[in-house]
């Protein structure tokens, strides 16, 4: 089925680039579709959204594929799940062979004798620690206690450093960008703060992500019909329907 949409957009008369650059769609993801090379494709939803975008620009029917690409996901999940127990098994097996390793040397510990000597020196050790503990606790008793205006003083100080410390979080704070996305359908995203830091998510239905910026975000949601973003806590309105891929820049140019 997917050598169909090759087939079309030859009859279209288009090329990978143009679609792309309508689409918003990689040129590489859209090759990868052409040639039915799912095991090359994004995650599970985002791969649904292009092949049902792509579908669209070219008006054929995206079932048939659809299908295919389930198909390819069920056969991948089955030979996981056939390989796990064989691991479980090897784990098993290491960690007998680790218990065995730390008996055997709890039991070389405990068959060492320790000579008469060495016994009656740790004793008078530990009786010499205790001593010169005990001088120290005497000396530090007979010590004359500081000035309390030095003790006031040095509160006065750390208060102020700690109302320092406060004001310029709060400024910091204040001058931050705020991001809160809800998820009300499964949906894949990618968001880049001020241009730097650069987060992936897959949420589900009901999870949540809060984010903080000091300029900017900018948004590549993979399912526009299945998040609600609030914008310092400013709802952003409906973004686009179930499926579609958009890129979004917080905030907004005002030109």
């Amino acid at each position: 089925m997917y050598e169909e949409f090759k087939k079309r957009r030859l009859e279209l008369q288009k090329s990978l680039e143009e679609i792309a650059e309508k689409t918003k769609i990689k040129k590489q993801c859209l090759q990868l579709i052409e040639e039915g090379r799912f095991d090359e494709l994004p995650i599970e939803v985002y791969t649904r959204a292009y092949i049902k975008t792509y579908a669209n620009i070219l008006g054929v029917d995206p079932t048939q594929i659809l299908k295919d690409y389930e198909e390819y996901l069920k056969t991948k999940k089955q030979n996981i799940q056939s390989v796990e127990p064989k691991y479980e098994t090897q784990l098993k097996d290491e960690q007998k062979i680790e218990s065995i390793k730390n008996f055997s040397g709890k039991k070389k510990a405990s068959s060492i004798k320790l000579p008469a000597w060495s016994i009656t020196a740790g004793i008078i050790l530990v009786v010499i620690i205790i001593l010169i503990l005990f001088i120290k606790s005497e000396k530090k008793e007979h010590e004359i206690p500081p000035p309390v205006t030095e003790k006031i003083v040095s509160e006065k100080t750390k208060i102020q450093e700690k109302v320092g410390q406060i004001e310029q979080k709060e400024n910091i704070s204040s001058n931050q960008q705020n991001l809160k996305i809800e998820a009300i359908d499964k949906v894949w995203m990618r968001i880049t703060l001020d241009d730097k830091e650069r987060r992936e998510f897959l949420l589900n239905p009901g999870q949540k992500v809060e984010l903080q910026a000091n300029k900017s975000f900018k948004l590549h949601i993979g399912n526009a019909g299945g998040v609600k973003v609030f914008f310092n806590n400013k709802e952003m309105g409906k973004l686009g329907e179930i499926g579609q891929v958009i890129y979004l820049t917080l905030p907004q140019d005002k030109n």
